[in-house]
């Protein structure tokens, strides 16, 4: 990366001049204090890390606001810029999947306190941590939060999070909810809370007017799709993620602005249960799915995981753009689903139709 570039504020600037961002009051100061906090980061010119030979680490932030509002797209911007060494961006269903496993691993090795020991190995990969979507709704994730977060802040985490939530909003009428308090405090005194204001959400923008259900499956789909996909992710580039689920894992070769690009095959012809789905539906704001093939009684198991794909990601209000062989209407031909797959007509419809409100359309 180089050194006279590329800082938050200028990608977020660069976007605005391309035309692939809108003017945002609300994202305007959100970057504007992820830029400070960067430079802050820095010691010098050479764009060398400092915080970890300091004597306290400075202030992160916590962004929170409605949904689409681009504080994930904000935070990457932020992680992108950020030189490469002592960073770590993980989701935060994935962040607390990690810490239970090792939490979990140090008590099988009678750690002398095995939440300490998990933090530290946590901080390992690096002390400034930015997470998306931190929202507690696990009692085992509350118990163990505020031990866990306090020595990972005394190690000298620095910790950037995004969450639809303010922090008193988290684990709302959750049980022993006076165990997660201290928490609460916590976070408030190692973060600094930025309010994205409501406004456009630039998902909706970018996707209005387009029918989410794009068919036949040629070149022309694949090269529509392609291009959304780059759209949605500002034209950074795609990673890969994988998500833990029942101790198995599922990858995602493209990933961006927790939004996936997957075919069809990756997860419809995988061993994956209608609870997986759910915490796919959780990870990601959105799919876009290649190469959806008709479906007939002789691919039973693969449209039974695809119903199930459909209702994970209708429930939790998340968009789905797919590149189909045919028309929706036709893309069931069996019996064994056919009452069952009524609804997920019905669903996918609703789900295409972006240039429509929705109460759905929860992105």
């Amino acid at each position: 990366m180089s050194d006279t570039k590329d800082t938050p504020q200028q990608k977020y600037n660069t976007l605005l001049s391309s035309g692939k961002l809108t003017a945002d009051e609300g994202q305007a100061l959100a970057i504007k204090e992820l830029d400070t906090l960067y430079f802050s980061l820095l010691r010098n010119t050479k764009k060398s890390w400092q915080f970890w030979a300091s004597p306290s680490a400075p202030q992160g932030i916590y962004l929170f606001g409605g949904v689409g509002r681009g504080k994930t797209m904000l935070m990457d911007l932020f992680f992108s810029a950020c030189p490469d060494g002592d960073k770590q961006r993980l989701h935060f269903h994935d962040f607390m999947a990690q810490a239970h496993s090792l939490i979990n691993q140090a008590r099988k090795a009678n750690a002398a306190d095995p939440i300490e020991t998990a933090a530290r190995q946590i901080i390992q990969n690096g002390k400034l941590v930015c997470f998306d979507e931190m929202e507690v709704r696990d009692i085992a994730d509350a118990m163990i939060i505020s031990r866990l977060f306090a020595s990972l802040w005394q190690q000298g985490m620095v910790l950037v999070a995004t969450s639809n939530r303010q922090p008193d909003g988290l684990y709302e009428n959750g049980l022993h909810r006076d165990r997660f308090l201290p928490f609460m405090n916590q976070l408030k005194s190692n973060v600094k809370l930025i309010h994205i204001q409501s406004g456009d959400d630039f998902r909706k923008q970018i996707l209005a007017g387009i029918d989410g259900w794009i068919f036949p499956y040629d070149e022309n789909a694949e090269r529509q799709i392609s291009d959304l996909f780059s759209r949605l992710l500002h034209d950074t580039p795609p990673q890969q993620d994988i998500i833990i689920s029942s101790g198995r894992e599922i990858i995602f070769k493209q990933t961006g602005a927790d939004i996936a690009l997957v075919q069809f095959d990756e997860l419809c012809r995988t061993a994956l249960a209608a609870g997986d789905f759910l915490i796919i539906a959780d990870r990601f704001k959105g799919l876009l799915m290649q190469d959806v093939p008709v479906l007939g009684d002789d691919q039973r198991d693969a449209a039974r995981r695809f119903m199930w794909l459909v209702d994970a990601l209708y429930d939790r209000g998340r968009f789905l753009v797919i590149g189909a062989a045919v028309a929706r209407e036709e893309i069931y031909t069996g019996e064994d689903w056919q009452f069952e797959f009524s609804r997920t007509l019905s669903r996918l419809t609703q789900m295409s139709r972006y240039h429509l409100p929705s109460q759905n359309e929860g992105f």
